[in-house]
C-alpha cells in the first residue's frame, strides 16, 4: 500500500480522537457517567475500525518498507488505546464510587490532560506534515508533562500525609496522573518511529 494512504488513515484515527479527548475531561470534569461510558465506546470504535487494516497488513508475508514502518507504529497504537481505555475506566470507578477530589486535584489533572492533548494533537498533526518543529514540541510536551507530575506527585502525597486525601481519591489521582504519563510516553515514542 502506498505510505499516502498509511498515512492518511492514521491521521485520521487521531482526528477523530480529538473530540473523544475532549468527551473523556469532559465526562471526568462534570462527573457525568453517561458521556463517560459514551466516550468510551466511540474511543474503542476508532481503533477497532482500523485493526482489520493492520490484521491483513500484519499477515501479507512480503512487506515492502513502507509497510514495515507502519507495522512497527503498531504496539504504539495498541498501548495509547490501552492506556486511554484504563484512563476511562479509572473515571468510571470514581464516579461509580462517588469519590471526590479536592479542587487542586482537579485543576491538576485538568493541566496534565491539556498538555496532554496538545501533544495528541501536534502528533496528528506530525503525522501528515512531517515537520521537525512538531516534532520536538512533541518531545518537549512529554517533557513538561513528566516534570509537572512529578511535582503535582510531591504536593499530592502532603495531602495524603495531612489528612486533606482519602486514600480511594489518592489512588485513583495516582493512576490518572500515571496514564496521562504513559500516553505522553507514547506519544514521544510512536512520533520517533514515524
Amino acid at each position: 500500500m502506498e505510505e499516502r494512504k498509511m498515512t492518511q488513515m492514521l491521521y485520521e484515527m487521531f482526528q477523530e480522537g480529538m473530540p473523544v479527548l475532549e468527551s473523556i475531561k469532559y465526562g471526568f470534569l462534570a462527573q457525568d457517567k453517561a458521556k463517560v461510558t459514551e466516550t468510551e465506546e466511540k474511543f474503542i470504535g476508532i481503533f477497532t475500525s482500523n485493526l482489520p487494516f493492520f490484521e491483513k497488513l500484519v499477515k501479507e508475508r512480503e512487506k515492502d518498507e513502507t509497510e514495515k514502518k507502519f507495522i512497527k507504529l503498531l504496539p504504539h497504537l495498541h498501548l495509547i488505546a490501552m492506556i486511554f481505555g484504563n484512563l476511562i475506566n479509572t473515571k468510571k470507578e470514581r464516579i461509580a464510587s462517588d469519590v471526590l477530589f479536592s479542587e487542586k486535584a482537579i485543576h491538576e489533572i485538568d493541566d496534565l490532560y491539556t498538555l496532554m492533548q496538545v501533544q495528541f494533537e501536534d502528533t496528528k498533526d506530525f503525522i501528515l506534515t512531517k515537520n521537525s518543529h512538531l516534532k520536538l514540541a512533541i518531545k518537549a510536551g512529554m517533557g513538561k508533562i513528566y516534570e509537572m507530575a512529578d511535582e503535582y506527585a510531591l504536593e499530592h502525597e502532603t495531602r495524603l500525609i495531612t489528612g486533606l486525601c482519602l486514600v480511594k481519591a489518592s489512588y485513583l489521582y495516582l493512576i490518572i496522573v500515571d496514564s496521562i504519563k504513559r500516553i505522553s510516553r507514547e506519544l514521544t515514542d510512536f512520533s520517533e518511529k514515524l
